[in-house]
């Protein structure tokens, strides 16, 4: 009798492991899909795989306490820590699945709020949401059909969930909202606001960010392209945004202007940890003379200095480049016939000197990244 009931708990701890780890049934049908998620930045947004992020929980006053109040958008799919169940602790969700694929795909809505937006999950049962311009406005659901007596069966559909291909919020980018538009700290001020203006242009958070790539979407449904979902600029995936920055130049009489265009529909890195450059140089007679650096950047602090995020309560400068706006640089050497002008723009995850005093070794989070780069020939 003890090894039946030793056996049912067993079973039912193993059940509950694997309904934790939602990804798990995902990755059956969607093996790509599966295998890019875990180079993203949603498959690292917890204080365990995040250095930046675990650096600042590290120094922020409320770790003292345990008061993890960041789970919403690092953490959602840890449902214990979410619910205020459990502390914030080093598990198996925390480490491959902070934001599992349920959590992106069953958002209906988004409430706005000044202090940060919230995301609402749909209540209704295994219904995920989803975009394709072919489906759009219609619900798919699992149907299985018999003909010639029972003898032949045909399966539509998902036999794990239905598809709602009528959410706006996925077409245009607003399902993002809740976590990607801004935030306030505690003493109300906003850290960090993206200016996000979809409605004035063609792109979005969704072509951007989730742009059609080679490869099927699922085993069951044969697709040449589906939405990239290893989206994470930081590392491996600059160049899918690069395009989104047009650089230019143009000589004048005093030397030449740089021009930079960010046809992003939100402002180039406004987060207050990010540094944004712009690196020119001139190669002549085999010398490479580099021009000054120009900083991008959004700084924030406290009495006209700056300061942790927590602790800010105004912006001390604000040079970040904003939505589909055309910046342009002046330098004033001259130029001569022959010389070629070498355009780095790109940026640190963390400022260097911000980085020095949260103690972030990390090189991926040190080195500047280049997100866009051109050569212009004198001739």
């Amino acid at each position: 009798m003890k090894s039946w009931i030793t056996l049912l708990l067993l079973l039912a701890t193993s059940s509950q492991t694997y309904a934790a780890l939602e990804n798990r049934t995902c990755k059956s049908c969607h093996p790509v899909i599966f295998a890019e998620y875990q180079n993203s930045i949603h498959s690292k947004s917890s204080v365990y795989k995040d250095v930046v992020h675990k650096a600042v929980w590290d120094k922020h006053p409320a770790k003292a306490k345990g008061d993890y109040k960041c789970a919403k958008c690092h953490t959602p799919s840890d449902h214990d820590v979410m619910r205020g169940k459990s502390k914030l602790t080093d598990n198996e969700i925390q480490r491959t699945e902070p934001i599992s694929c349920q959590q992106c795909h069953k958002i209906e809505s988004v409430e706005k709020h000044t202090k940060a937006n919230k995301n609402i999950l749909t209540a209704k049962p295994k219904t995920f949401f989803s975009a394709d311009k072919a489906l759009k406005g219609t619900k798919v659901e699992f149907k299985e059909e018999s003909s010639f007596f029972g003898m032949l069966k045909t399966k539509s559909g998902s036999p794990y969930h239905d598809i709602d291909y009528s959410n706006e919020g996925y077409y245009n980018g607003d399902s993002c909202m809740g976590c990607h538009s801004h935030k306030q700290n505690a003493k109300g001020f906003t850290v960090c606001d993206l200016e996000v203006k979809q409605g004035d242009s063609k792109e979005s958070c969704i072509s951007c960010h989730l742009p059609q790539v080679q490869g099927s979407l699922a085993n069951q449904k044969e697709s040449a392209t589906h939405a990239f979902h290893g989206q994470s600029i930081h590392n491996s995936t600059p160049a899918l945004l690069s395009k989104y920055i047009k650089l230019s130049m143009q000589e004048n009489a005093k030397g030449f202007d740089i021009f930079i265009k960010n046809e992003a529909t939100h402002t180039l890195f406004p987060q207050p940890l990010r540094l944004n450059q712009l690196r020119v140089s001139i190669e002549r007679d085999g010398k490479s003379i580099n021009l000054k650096t120009e900083s991008f950047t959004r700084v924030i602090g406290t009495d006209g200095k700056p300061s942790m995020p927590w602790l800010a309560d105004a912006i001390i400068s604000d040079t970040t480049i904003k939505a589909l706006e055309t910046r342009v640089v002046k330098y004033k050497e001259s130029l001569k016939k022959g010389d070629a002008i070498v355009v780095k723009f790109g940026y640190y995850v963390v400022n260097p000197k911000t980085a020095k005093k949260l103690e972030i070794t990390d090189r991926s989070v040190t080195e500047f990244i280049v997100l866009s780069k051109k050569r212009f020939e004198i001739k």
